[in-house]
C-alpha cells in the first residue's frame, strides 16, 4: 500500500460527491434550522413577556412609593426599618449605610435618562419624508396652475361669445364692443 501522501490527488468530480450531501440529511437540517428559529422566536417572546412584566412592576412600585430597581438587584430603597438600623450600629456598617443613602439621594435627584439607539434608517426617513413634502408641493401647485388655467379658457370662452354676437344685419353688437375696450383699458390702469 502507498503513503498516503504519495496518493493520487481525487478528481474534480469525485471531491464534488463526496462533498454532497444525502438528501435526509439536507431535509434534516432544514428541519434543525426551523427548530432553532423556533426557539429564537419563543426566546424573544419571553424577553418581551418578562420586559411588559417588569415595566408593570416599577410602575407598582412607583405608586407604593418605592424606586423600582433597575438591572439584576431590583432592591427596593424603602424596604430597611427602623428596628433593623438600630441592631446594625457598627461604626462601619454606618459608614456604609452613610454611602449608600448618599448614592441613593444622588439616583433620585439625577435618574438616568435611557439612551435610545441609534435609527439606522433616520437618513432614509428623512429623506423620504423631503422627498414626500416636495411631491405634495408640486401637486398642490400644479393643481393651482390647472384651476387658473380653468378660469382663463372660461373668461376667454365668455368674452368671445360675446364679441362675436351680430344684430340681425351681420353688425357686431356695439354694446360688448364698448364693454370689453373699456375692461381692456381698467386692467392696464
Amino acid at each position: 500500500r502507498p503513503p498516503s501522501s504519495s496518493r493520487p490527488l481525487l478528481s474534480q468530480t469525485k471531491r464534488r460527491k463526496q462533498a454532497a450531501i444525502s438528501l435526509a440529511s439536507f431535509s434534516s437540517k432544514k428541519g434543525h434550522d426551523r427548530a432553532i428559529q423556533e426557539y429564537k422566536k419563543r426566546k424573544e417572546e419571553k424577553f418581551q413577556k418578562n420586559a411588559v412584566l417588569l415595566r408593570e412592576y416599577q410602575r407598582a412600585m412607583k405608586a407604593e412609593g418605592y424606586v423600582g430597581g433597575r438591572g439584576a438587584s431590583r432592591k427596593r430603597v424603602g424596604e430597611r426599618t427602623v428596628v433593623e438600623n438600630e441592631n446594625d450600629r457598627d461604626d462601619d456598617d454606618d459608614d456604609d449605610e452613610n454611602e449608600d443613602s448618599a448614592e441613593r439621594r444622588r439616583q433620585q435627584q439625577h435618574p438616568r435618562k435611557k439612551r435610545r439607539k441609534a435609527d439606522p434608517l433616520h437618513h432614509a426617513k428623512k429623506e423620504a419624508e423631503r422627498r414626500k413634502a416636495e411631491q405634495s408641493q408640486l401637486e398642490s401647485q400644479k393643481l393651482a396652475n390647472e384651476k387658473a388655467e380653468g378660469r382663463k379658457q372660461h373668461s376667454r370662452k365668455v368674452r368671445a361669445r360675446k364679441l362675436m354676437k351680430r344684430t340681425r344685419r351681420g353688425q357686431p353688437v356695439m354694446k360688448n364692443v364698448i364693454g370689453d375696450m373699456l375692461s381692456k383699458i381698467k386692467s392696464d390702469m
